[in-house]
């Protein structure tokens, strides 16, 4: 029967094509299709855009000893308030100096370290807030004389920083009460401020009357005295931000 015609066709011949039909047709529309398929792109749907975060806020703090974080072991005040608002911290402050008051490596660890108004020259970009923190070290220094120096410190930072937002903190000390002239020293400054156009703050003496918020040498804020000092600048400084 192999032999026999249909159509003109041997019958075998017929047979093979009907197999290869048949074997194609699976191949097609069965499992393995999807091995001779080409693969088509399909672009996501919902493709992620990258997102850039918008840059912290820089802030500059100018100070003494406090403001650098003697005696805290690694906690700093300016760094704890920087932390809570989400501010890139630039801490400035160099031990034993003040609005006239100069040091050296017993104070600063440097061969000399200059007053707050030669601190400004080491301030790099444009920060958006600028917080001088000092003037204990100016006590017993002409009063005359540190409200002059803040007078121009207070002008310079205005000149050069027209869109920051300035802030001068009220001088602290420690656990013992304040030495006599610290409040007409406060005064002066304050005046200064004013001046200026800049935002002067009084977060009074947070510790004052707290041997616990001192260090053993009796004079720097421990750890839990600089976490103090950073909750008392945080409650005068918040009202201020507020849009």
């Amino acid at each position: 029967m192999l032999g026999r015609d249909v159509g003109g066709m041997p019958l075998w011949a017929l047979t093979l094509v009907v197999v290869a039909v048949i074997v194609i047709a699976a191949f097609l529309g069965g499992g393995g299709a999807a091995r001779g398929k080409i693969p088509q792109y399909t672009p996501p749907g919902d493709a992620a855009t990258p997102t850039i975060p918008a840059p912290m806020p820089q802030a500059v703090f100018i100070g003494d000893s406090y403001t650098q974080g003697a005696g805290g072991g690694g906690v700093r005040w300016p760094t704890l308030v920087g932390d809570t608002h989400g501010w890139d911290v630039d801490n400035l402050g160099l031990g034993g100096t003040g609005y006239v008051k100069t040091s050296d490596e017993n104070g600063c660890g440097r061969p000399y370290c200059g007053t707050y108004g030669q601190t400004i020259d080491e301030i790099i970009g444009s920060p958006t807030y600028i917080v001088v923190a000092g003037g204990r070290n100016d006590v017993g220094l002409p009063t005359a004389d540190v409200a002059a120096a803040a007078d121009a410190l207070f002008g310079e930072l205005r000149d050069r920083y027209p869109d920051a937002k300035i802030f001068v903190m009220a001088p602290w000390f420690d656990d013992d009460p304040p030495p006599r002239l610290a409040g007409e020293l406060a005064q002066a400054l304050q005046a200064a401020a004013l001046e200026n156009h800049v935002v002067y703050l009084d977060s009074g003496q947070p510790l004052f009357g707290r041997a616990d918020l001192v260090s053993a040498d009796g004079v720097h804020p421990n750890a839990a005295g600089y976490q103090a000092l950073a909750a008392a600048v945080t409650a005068v400084l918040d009202p201020q931000l507020t849009p």
